[in-house]
């Protein structure tokens, strides 16, 4: 048995915001930065895209795809007619193939130069039958987003209100980076399905391509070995989930659907004030004053849930009552069946990561994501010291010291849980709050 890292949710040039770079060899050199093993090849199911890979991924002796000493599982993600985002892994490209065909007259856009991600008008029931049908596997994606997503507000509160007499055959789920295992596990219903940290990567950049992973225990990185991890069968496993602490997410708070400021709450020491006339509008938020911020933030989702709460700043610049949305973290309060999280046995530990890149911004205090400074440092500390991955769970403190006091104590307080957060939220995602 062996460990692999594994990122199983990408996408590809074929995909609407994708990078243009993004191809087997970009996404392969920053792999090796990461320490990825395993990653999923998006979008196989687009004619362009899977003609690509078919020329360019060979087969191991252990059936494993491979392309320069790093394995693929051939992986799509695809909108049902329910505007649920599923993911799907598939044991070869004549499966794809079949799937291909046998979904074509249910999707308009499938074969087109855009159509990496394509939506199928099957209900999600109709869909997993299909899929599995065929001997692929499948589960929903980013499944707590505002958008597009399996529990996003007033949709589903339960695996089997989607999929009703297929729920048996969804074996796992994509937390989406807005979500982790405390968070997931206050949900009953998900207590018996495998969880999946991926990065849903849109860029062959190191701050996107595996922001998101998981460790799986297996034999061999084919698909085979990852459906028995997934069900959990003959000692093979997810042994570790990693990602971004979901307040670093885009959709971690509620926000405006128009105007995309998040809401936050501010104690004043004004007694008995009104929820929904006391408050101040920046750029980036909408900020509650309340003698009780934690009551107040209660009500307040619970009026958001029934759509009774609109925009202030909205209604002041377009005279429109906007309705504000549940974010990640509010929505799980609302259709949880517990309080605090209940793991089941099986579930491995989760780890709340920070990207390297993001660590590096941070400290030199540059805004840009593409700054030169910030990714030769990258470059230099991956050369000195080893993959992003070991760097920010496994290098001693003192060795990172050696190349970076700041970055250390950083990466230090984030291993000890000590990091403060603004939280993202309505497509911003969120920031660290240095002491360093």
């Amino acid at each position: 048995m062996d460990t692999f890292n594994s990122d199983l949710h990408i996408h590809s040039p074929h995909s609407i915001a994708v990078s243009q770079k993004l191809n087997l060899d970009s996404i392969v050199e920053t792999s090796k930065k990461k320490g990825l093993h395993i990653l999923g090849t998006g979008d196989v199911l687009q004619p362009d895209w899977l003609n690509y890979l078919e020329m360019n991924l060979k087969k191991d002796r252990d059936g494993a795809f491979c392309y320069k000493d790093v394995y693929f599982i051939l992986q799509t993600e695809i909108e049902d007619q329910e505007s649920v985002h599923e993911v799907v892994f598939f044991p070869d490209f004549s499966t794809v193939k079949e799937v291909q065909k046998k979904i074509k007259p249910y999707s308009k856009n499938m074969l087109d130069e855009w159509g990496g991600r394509p939506r199928v008008n099957l209900s999600p029931a109709e869909l997993v039958d299909v899929i599995t049908d065929y001997g692929a596997i499948i589960g929903p994606a980013h499944a707590f987003t505002p958008f597009k997503a399996i529990f996003r507000h007033n949709k589903y509160e339960t695996l089997e209100d989607c999929y009703q007499d297929a729920v048996k055959k969804v074996k796992f789920l994509e937390l989406g980076l807005s979500a982790n295992t405390d968070l997931a596990d206050r949900l009953d219903c998900l207590k018996e399905i495998t969880f999946l940290s991926n990065s849903d990567a849109h860029s062959e950049n190191p701050r996107s391509l595996g922001r998101e992973f998981n460790k799986l225990q297996i034999d061999s990185p084919s698909f085979e070995e990852l459906v028995l991890a997934i069900e959990r069968k003959n000692q093979r496993r997810v042994e570790l989930n990693v990602g971004l602490h979901p307040k670093l997410g885009k959709y971690f708070n509620m926000f405006c659907h128009k105007c995309r400021r998040r809401i936050m709450f501010k104690k004043t020491q004004k007694q008995g004030i009104s929820l929904f006339n006391q408050y101040t509008i920046t750029e980036d938020f909408i900020i509650v004053l309340t003698d009780n911020p934690n009551m107040a933030r209660k009500e307040y989702i619970d009026n958001v849930a029934k759509e009774k709460v609109t925009c202030p700043a909205c209604k002041q610049k377009f005279n429109k009552n906007i309705k504000i949305k549940l974010g990640v973290s509010e929505r799980i309060e609302v259709i949880s069946t517990s309080s605090e999280p209940i793991h089941p046995d099986h579930r491995p530990l989760y780890i709340n990561a920070v990207p390297l890149i993001d660590i590096i911004r941070s400290v030199k205090n540059i805004k840009s994501t593409s700054s030169t400074t910030v990714l030769n440092t990258y470059n230099k500390i991956i050369k000195e010291l080893g993959t992003e991955f070991d760097i920010i769970i496994e290098v001693p403190i003192e060795e990172i010291k050696k190349f970076d006091e700041k970055i250390a104590k950083v990466i230090e307080a984030i291993r000890g849980n000590k990091i403060e957060y603004t939280p993202g939220g309505g497509g911003t995602y969120g920031q660290i709050q240095l002491s360093v």
